[in-house]
């Protein structure tokens, strides 16, 4: 049996854009496939009937781009957006017994995303970029027009510049191509459902003026006439769920800006009241679904490190989980008589799966990556718990995954793996930590714990460390580190490496820690005043975590910048950047770069991939990936 390798990011298969109807057993769902030849993605539809053994059916091939596939009410048909036909994306309809796609009507806006069909099946709710000039001198034609700035966010990872356009809400006729704009205006609409019965249409926008990355929610009539403001005690939603019977929406969503940690949370349509009915519980992702019954609804919950598929009762907030094992859910959505989800485990990459609405019952549907990974040595996998110090002087309890390779007894060298966020948790996905498994396969051990500030044990345990970042954490990492060795698990040899959230963290810890032989940061944050003004979030995400303004706690933001003990490293550095990454930018990366190429004797090395978004390992060109990847992994051994 084979090890992983760095090219088996090539065989992984991403399934997402799960759609399905209650009743009907037929799912439509996405795959996506790194392509060396192009050095691009294989993208394609499939549908499943859950009700039998068959195996998926493809619909669409990979000569065109598929996208927001949506399944109509009756099942039988699917629309999608691609642009099969020219450049511009357009509204694809394809019957699912069989024919081929047609294009519906030749929209001229420039489509981003297919968001439902009308109830009785006649229509489909689009979202599309539309020209807005921001003063009286901006022009709104022309490639290489100026970027007029009026609001914040004006620029955001994977999206470019946010000016000179506005999203608005299209319904779009599925025989005639007739479109409708429902709702426009000086603002973007993020996410749009009609009611059951088509009558109302409710909405989430961002608000006005000059700080737009808070959003409220608006209901309509289903024309997108008579709008009114719903609720806007919320920061961020996502999610918008009709109950059965049309008077309740299920959303995720945030009460504090900059907060991470979304909740569900119940909307009465008629006043417009907000309720959690389950207090603490933690979405992951946005996918909500009502029970036929109305009394239940399912969705993806972040619990204890997990992504777990789990049923809320809204009356009494009892949480049923109806997965099973160490594994993460997500897009999951209702078919037949049950519920269909995307699924993966360390050692088993994505997968459909199935179950109904009670615990018990998961089955494993399809083998798109279970027909190479089946061939590779599995790692051994543990998630434990450690007694960590608390930060005031007393000590707590955290939970850490473990891997160890396939064969042999340690002690084994160890990547300590720091997760983003920090309001994230640990979660080895297999396209974005490809190093690791190449780690695994020469012989090493990964710990990825879930130290204090991490998401899904609770807003109090996620809170503390605001105004504490890297004090609070690396204590807890360091004391699951000499834990290992003294079990001889792990030995004397250690690296550290992280992105994001966990590339702070790698530079605060050789900034602090001298018992690393090697580190790779990853689009990190690296100086907290300039990341704070820089940053596509920063404006608002740092005052969060920092615990106050920039203006109001410089010293704050100097003493938690890794930055500022830059001059105190003497662990070999590489640091890996994508250009465009907008939510951590190159600056960032740039600066310490400069300070330890000036002022430290540490031998550090930049790589940054053009084009590369903060997203870069695990959606990036494959060849920068597969460079990412491949130059991590052999760094953290030493073998460079």
């Amino acid at each position: 049996m084979q090890a992983f390798c760095i090219d088996d990011l090539f065989n992984h298969i991403t399934l997402s854009e799960l759609q399905g109807c209650p009743g009907n057993p037929r799912v439509v769902f996405s795959s996506s496939q790194a392509m060396r030849d192009s050095d691009s993605y294989r993208t394609v539809l499939w549908q499943l009937d859950t009700a039998s053994e068959t195996a998926p059916r493809q619909l669409t091939t990979d000569v065109f781009s598929a996208s927001s596939p949506a399944l109509a009410p009756d099942g039988r048909n699917v629309a999608f957006l691609s642009a099969r036909a020219g450049e511009a994306k357009q509204v694809q309809l394809l019957p699912l017994d069989g024919g081929e796609a047609r294009q519906v009507g030749g929209s001229q806006r420039e489509l981003q995303a297919l968001m439902q069909w009308s109830p009785d099946g006649r229509r489909v709710l689009l979202s599309a970029r539309t020209p807005w000039s921001e003063d009286a001198d901006d022009a709104t034609d022309g490639s290489n027009r100026p970027w007029v700035v009026t609001h914040l966010p004006w620029k955001l990872d994977g999206s470019g510049p946010q000016v000179g356009h506005r999203t608005v809400l299209l319904a779009m006729d599925v025989d005639s191509g007739d479109e409708q704009i429902l709702v426009c205006g000086d603002f973007d609409v993020v996410e749009a459902a009609w009611s059951p019965d088509g009558k109302s249409l409710a909405y989430v926008r961002t608000r006005d003026g000059s700080q737009r990355h808070r959003m409220d929610l608006w209901l309509a009539d289903g024309d997108g006439g008579n709008a009114r403001l719903l609720t806007d005690g919320l920061a961020s939603i996502a999610g918008i769920t009709w109950s059965p019977d049309g008077r309740t929406l299920a959303l995720g969503g945030t009460v504090t800006e900059g907060d991470s940690l979304s909740l569900l949370w119940l909307v009465d349509i008629a006043d417009g009241s907000l309720r959690r009915p389950a207090d603490e519980l933690q979405l992951e992702g946005s996918t909500i679904v009502w029970h036929p019954d109305g009394d239940r609804v399912a969705t993806i919950a972040a619990r204890r490190g997990l992504q777990e598929a789990v049923v809320v009762d809204i009356s009494s907030g009892v949480v049923t989980r109806v997965d099973d094992g160490l594994q993460h859910a997500a897009a999951l959505f209702a078919a037949g008589d049950g519920l269909v989800f995307v699924a993966a485990r360390v050692e088993r990459p994505d997968e459909l799966h199935a179950t109904t609405w009670s615990p018990g019952t998961e089955r494993v549907l399809t083998r798109f990556n279970r027909d190479w990974a089946e061939n590779r040595a599995a790692p051994r996998v543990d998630k434990r718990s450690f007694q960590v110090p608390d930060g005031n002087g007393g000590s707590e309890e955290i939970d850490a995954w473990v891997l160890l390779p396939a064969e042999g007894e340690g002690p084994f060298p160890l990547l300590v793996d720091f997760h983003g966020g920090p309001q994230s948790h640990v979660l080895i996905d297999f396209a974005s930590h490809v190093y690791g498994y190449d780690l695994l396969s020469h012989g090493w051990a990964i710990v990825a714990a879930n130290t204090v500030g991490s998401g899904s044990y609770g807003a109090r345990f996620a809170e503390r460390l605001n105004g504490h970042w890297g004090e609070l954490d690396l204590p807890q990492h360091l004391a699951v580190v000499e834990a290992l060795q003294a079990e001889r698990i792990a030995g004397e040899q250690l690296a550290c490496t992280g992105k994001s959230y966990g590339g702070y963290l790698t530079a605060w810890a050789i900034g602090h820690d001298g018992r690393f032989a090697r580190a790779g940061i990853s689009a990190p944050v690296i100086n907290m005043e300039s990341h704070s003004g820089t940053s596509d979030s920063g404006y608002y995400v740092d005052p969060y975590s920092m615990d106050g303004e920039v203006d109001d706690a410089h010293e704050r933001y100097r003493r938690l910048s890794p930055l500022s003990y830059a001059d105190d490293i003497r662990t070999p550095t590489l640091l890996l950047q994508g250009d465009d990454d907008q939510r951590c930018p190159l600056g960032q990366s740039e600066e310490l770069l400069a300070r330890l190429a000036r002022r430290s004797k540490a031998p550090v090395r930049m790589v940054v991939y053009p084009g590369g978004t903060h997203l870069l390992a695990g959606t990036g060109k494959p060849s920068h990936r597969v460079d990412y990847h491949r130059r991590l992994s052999r760094w953290l051994r030493g073998d460079d």
